[in-house]
């Protein structure tokens, strides 16, 4: 494959994107607005790693990843001399309340081949240490009076013991990019995309140097430079709506995408999260709080919210008009919630985390798919609970372009990928643009 590719934005996305495109052949040009890799939603997630998914592909594709992340240093074939981000597993214990988890999952773990086990009260008592083992449901944040109810009802949990979570997400993207290079990709920082045109008939005029047809998409960029190529790739991540627009694509997608602005959090909770024989305890999905926590380094608890209805989401028009400053009042919230959970928990007076914005789908799922113009591809709605997918969706972008740029109708025949370490195969069709919102959790649970 001789084609020359460019990938708009640097995230664990973009970067994935563009090692597998640059080790298939093409000539990759990755642009970012910003400074480095990383430095969007990529550089506030958490980073988790788990199957709990509503649709069977998007288990899949998590489940396949994971494997990549085991062997990360082999899949992005870096030398011994390079750090590699780590695999942390901790196993995942996701608390069961009313319409979380789909009645099908246990059957797709069975076919998958993916370790589970329902744990009740007991089972929670003994992993997590100081736990509140009721099941406090449904979710209402601290100001209402029905918070401090006790419940009579003991939680139950799913338990996968291959969760976990990646120890350094920037140093991950940072992996993936040096792969990139390694195979020629050039990485272009503080470049905005200021101008798109796309040469849109079938027939492109010949270059009168080459006689070779011109590329069908011209990218101008802030700076005065001018980038041309047969395919561009759309991985701006919170931009991409944004991108969409400028690049006049999107007008056929079946669900909507929109900045959403995060905090997560973390607290002093050592006691909490190490268990007597010195390792971390299970990431636990508690929706029931409205809440997921992570053991993080330094004897840390991360606290990220899962969107409950009680809570009221920052949807915002300019991502880069959003306020990077973590607030006290979100800060205590999600204290709050946690020490509802956790008895050990103290809570600091200053508030501490970090602040990201999310590209969400309105249904939680991404969109992994070409668009109605030729050469350009969509590699978005991936923020929140994407970034365990990562090293599978290089991959899968890969193949799809590939076969487009073939001649292959997607549209009508979606586009299905074996997965080489845990069999089968994944139905890119699952992230079609043209879906109808998809049937799953309708929250960042996916």
């Amino acid at each position: 494959m001789s084609e020359n590719a460019i990938v708009v934005g640097s995230g664990v996305m973009g970067a994935s994107i563009a090692f597998a495109l640059a080790r298939r052949g093409y000539a990759v040009t990755v642009v970012d607005k910003k400074s480095g890799p990383a430095q969007g939603s990529t550089g506030a997630t958490s980073a988790i790693v788990r199957f709990t998914y509503s649709l069977r592909d998007s288990i899949a594709m998590a489940w396949e990843s994971k494997h990549l992340w085991e062997n990360l240093r082999d899949h992005v074939q870096a030398p011994e001399s390079e750090p590699v981000a780590d695999f942390i597993r901790t196993g995942m214990a996701v608390i069961d309340i009313p319409g979380l988890l789909p009645s099908t999952i246990r059957t797709d773990f069975v076919d998958l081949s993916i370790p589970y086990a329902d744990w009740d009260a007991a089972d929670l008592a003994r992993e997590l240490p100081g736990v509140d083992t009721s099941n406090h449901y449904p979710p209402v944040r601290p100001d209402d009076p029905a918070f401090l109810d006790d419940s009579d009802e003991a939680a139950t949990a799913l338990y996968t013991p291959d969760g976990g979570y990646i120890s350094d997400p920037v140093l991950a993207t940072e992996n993936f990019a040096r792969a990139a290079k390694r195979h020629g990709a050039q990485f272009l920082y503080n470049a905005e995309v200021i101008g798109v045109h796309h040469s849109d008939s079938g027939i492109r005029p010949k270059d009168s140097v080459t006689g070779q047809p011109s590329a069908a998409w011209t990218l101008n960029l802030s700076d005065g430079r001018v980038l041309d190529s047969d395919v561009v790739v759309n991985a701006a991540g919170p931009w991409s709506s944004r991108f969409n627009e400028l690049a006049g694509v999107g007008s056929d997608h079946g669900v909507t995408l929109t900045p959403l602005r995060q905090e997560v959090h973390t607290l002093p909770a050592e006691s909490t999260v190490i268990r007597s024989d010195g390792t971390p305890i299970p990431a636990l999905l508690d929706a029931g709080i409205g809440t997921y926590m992570r053991a993080e380094v330094g004897g840390q608890l991360l606290i990220g919210g899962s969107e409950p209805e009680c809570d009221e989401l920052e949807w915002v028009e300019d991502p880069d008009t959003v306020s990077m400053s973590v607030r006290p009042e979100q800060f205590e919230t999600q204290a709050l919630r946690a020490a509802k959970r956790f008895n050990d928990i103290t809570i600091p007076n200053r508030a501490r985390g970090v602040v990201g914005v999310y590209d969400a789908s309105a249904d939680w799922t991404p969109i992994y798919d070409r668009s109605e113009a030729d050469g350009f591809y969509q590699a978005i709605g991936t923020s929140g609970n994407q970034f365990k997918n990562a090293p599978m969706v290089g991959e899968a972008m890969a193949e799809l372009i590939d076969a487009v740029e073939r001649g292959h109708d997607h549209d009508r025949d979606p586009v299905r990928i074996a997965l080489q370490h845990t069999g089968g195969e994944l139905n890119l069709g699952t992230f079609s643009r043209l879906r109808s919102p998809a049937g799953t959790s309708g929250n960042v649970m996916g």
